[in-house]
């Protein structure tokens, strides 16, 4: 019998059985929030709400953990124009975790409110050629279209299920897409599935193939 296509929890803070192989699953773990490191596949990074007076301990912190083979990605890293932190002193950080992320060659998970423009000009100018997700995105289709345009991924939580991103899901290249629980302890992954196979009137098992063949892309797996 064909072994069965997982599911992709792109980022979540769920933990799921590690020899439970139905569900392949990247916990995100914030290490300015007091957040570890376990046995289970993972992203690290430096949350832009926590930045603090630690950050370069912070920073040594993750170059040394990025060695870990669980480690798949940076994240979430980003920029966040709701927050009362300078957006200079969170820019600072988020490079500096950009070029952990060329140097250790490992992809971006994005954590970005009101603040896409700056992301992609700092994504540019440090000519960064890695995979970059932008996790959580609920933006329209327009700003989908000109992020997935210049190669990114989009990674859609449960926000969607309310209808208010049938647009972009009827119309984005599967190719450049992920399916996320987040702070989600609620919804399973595989409604998140269904909604999409729904939308786009397609069989369950393609839409997790094709998710599935993204997550082997970008993880090198």
């Amino acid at each position: 019998m064909a072994a069965q296509i997982p599911y992709i929890d792109l980022h979540t803070h769920r933990n799921y059985p590690v020899k439970e192989r139905a569900v392949l699953s990247v916990k995100n773990v914030a290490l300015n929030h007091s957040e570890t490191i376990t046995e289970v596949d993972c992203s690290i990074g430096l949350h832009p709400w926590y930045i603090d007076v630690d950050t370069e301990q912070e920073l040594r912190l993750m170059a040394n953990e990025l060695k870990r083979v669980q480690v798949l990605a940076i994240g979430e890293c980003g920029l966040d124009k709701n927050i009362a932190i300078p957006l200079p002193d969170q820019k600072s950080v988020f490079n500096r975790q950009v070029q952990l992320a060329q140097t250790y060659q490992k992809p971006l998970i994005i954590h970005c409110v009101r603040a896409f423009q700056e992301i992609v000009d700092s994504l540019r100018s440090m000519k960064f050629e890695g995979a970059v997700i932008f996790h959580g995105y609920r933006k329209n289709w327009i700003l989908a279209k000109r992020l997935i345009d210049s190669g990114y991924y989009l990674s859609i939580g449960v926000h969607c299920l309310n209808g208010s991103q049938d647009e972009l899901l009827k119309n984005i290249p599967l190719a450049h897409l992920f399916l996320e629980t987040d702070m989600d302890v609620e919804v399973e992954i595989m409604v998140l599935y269904q909604y999409v196979a729904q939308i786009r009137s397609l069989r369950l098992e393609e839409v997790k193939e094709i998710l599935y063949m993204n997550y082997k892309n970008v993880f090198n797996k």
